[in-house]
């Protein structure tokens, strides 16, 4: 493409979506944050969420993403509300406001360039960050699935220990109820194994 984010579909994260689908309880609230396209919005609809906000800081994505919603129909285009703003001042927002959500996505783009220390520090501060106003917004009980798509961090093994020290941070409860990855297209050649990027991460919030 001339503009945008790469195909602007992100193929890799088919069955993520369908496993958040099925998660999620007919009527629930959800967040959609870094939407892009709006692929985990339009499942969580499909599903029988009542209502998406997704939340995206380029127009050019949201465009896109309400073109798919309407593509899917109009219970879609009504259930979906687009925002576009930057996700961490969303969240601050919404959190001033009082929102709560039943579940939630945060797909954030790249955020760890490399393992570089100070780079890859850097990263963790804003994976802490996000989190931390994410998990504050989640309803016990909710679901939080939380990605990156940076290989320094997925190949660092400490996704998920970040998370645990976040989660404490935020004075929540997390339960791990499943790690998703690329899906079964993007296979992984064992000779190359900086081709692992994609982290999906499926906790249950109390």
């Amino acid at each position: 493409p001339a503009s945008g984010q790469k195909t602007g579909f992100y193929c890799d994260q088919r069955e993520n979506r369908a496993t958040f689908a099925s998660l999620l309880r007919p009527g629930a609230e959800v967040a959609d944050l870094c939407c892009c396209s709006g692929g985990f919005g339009i499942h969580a609809v499909g599903a029988g969420a009542a209502k998406v906000t997704a939340v995206d800081s380029s127009q050019p994505a949201l465009d896109l993403a309400a073109r798919n919603a309407a593509l899917n129909g109009p219970d879609y285009v009504e259930a979906i509300e687009f925002v576009k703003d930057d996700v961490a001042k969303w969240m601050h927002a919404a959190a001033e406001r009082g929102e709560t959500f039943d579940a939630i996505v945060l797909d954030p783009p790249k955020l760890a360039p490399s393992r570089a220390k100070r780079a890859f520090d850097r990263a963790k501060q804003k994976y802490r960050k996000l989190n931390k106003q994410a998990l504050k917004l989640v309803r016990p009980g909710g679901i939080l699935v939380t990605c990156t798509c940076s290989g320094a961090m997925t190949q660092s093994g400490e996704f998920l220990s970040l998370l645990r020290a976040t989660a404490r941070e935020a004075g929540r409860d997390i339960s791990l109820a499943k790690v998703g990855g690329a899906a079964a297209d993007h296979v992984l050649n064992p000779a190359y194994p900086e081709g692992e990027y994609l982290t999906a991460m499926f906790l249950v919030v109390d």
